[in-house]
């Protein structure tokens, strides 16, 4: 028999489950006033609370975001409008329209959106996009992530271009891109970045170069592990050193165990055994 206590004990249940509900939803008004913050924080947060908002007057203040200064802003704005298929249909020919002009900002906004959309049909775009002089490195570089966004084996050329861009961080980015593709063979183009002059390039190509065992970087790795200043590039190397697993490479490993960074020392450990 049903109790009094049972009965208000279940109201309290759908009360509460009411509110949890209500308070997930989102708005015209909530995204307004996210966007007041100026938080990116707070407009991700409501962007991805109104996944499936259906809203007309959202359209145009979601597109604005487009062309916001932070590149998560910019992200998730792109993301939502993969949720209507009318939209991003729109905005993909818009952002590769973008990607062939004059502007670097729009050309970079585009190629965030092409990024976000994963479409194939966008690959020739960035590829011009990638390797295009006029544009500014920041351009040059968003192009080579949406690349890797993408991750489709067509990318491969235009990343090989762009590792050798004069701007570390275009070549940093095709690196990270280049990992991405999906039925990757190797990494071949990555060998000569291992020793590249900026830091944050070598520390991506010892990772990369290591994770498909690319031999022919065995001797720059050892170079890199036996002396290169920053910590992260030498764990990486001493990492890649045991997935390539030649026994040539014993003597720098085994020195590395006396590495002053206790990560370096662990990680030469660790390829040690790895090594035939």
């Amino acid at each position: 028999m049903t109790t009094a206590k049972t009965i208000i004990a279940a109201l309290a249940i759908v009360v509460a489950f009411g509110v949890e509900a209500q308070a997930d939803k989102s708005s015209h008004a909530s995204i307004r006033a996210a966007i007041a913050t100026d938080s990116p924080a707070a407009i991700t947060g409501e962007l991805e609370k109104a996944e499936h908002l259906w809203c007309g007057a959202c359209i145009e203040t979601v597109m604005a975001l487009l062309d916001h200064p932070d590149y998560g802003v910019r992200e998730v704005a792109a993301w939502w409008f993969t949720r209507r298929p009318a939209q991003e249909k729109q905005l993909a020919e818009g952002s590769i329209a973008a990607l062939y002009g004059s502007d670097s900002v729009a050309a970079r906004n585009g190629a965030d959106v092409l990024g976000a959309f994963q479409r194939p049909s966008a690959i020739p775009a960035l590829s011009d996009a990638v390797v295009r002089a006029d544009l500014s490195a920041q351009a040059r570089a968003a192009a080579a992530k949406a690349l890797g966004l993408i991750a489709h084996i067509d990318a491969n050329p235009a990343l090989a271009l762009a590792m050798q861009d004069t701007d570390a961080t275009v070549r940093a980015a095709a690196v990270h891109s280049w990992v991405a593709i999906r039925k990757q063979q190797g990494a071949a183009p990555v060998v000569g970045l291992v020793g590249d002059a900026e830091v944050s390039v070598r520390r991506e190509a010892a990772a990369v170069v290591g994770e498909f065992r690319e031999a022919a970087a065995r001797v720059e790795l050892e170079a890199r592990l036996a002396s290169d200043p920053d910590s992260s590039v030498r764990r990486n190397a001493a990492w890649a050193l045991g997935r390539i697993g030649d026994s040539a490479s014993r003597s720098v490993l085994e020195e590395a165990r006396y590495d002053e960074s206790g990560l370096v020392r662990s990680v030469a450990r660790a390829a040690l055994s790895q090594l035939r």
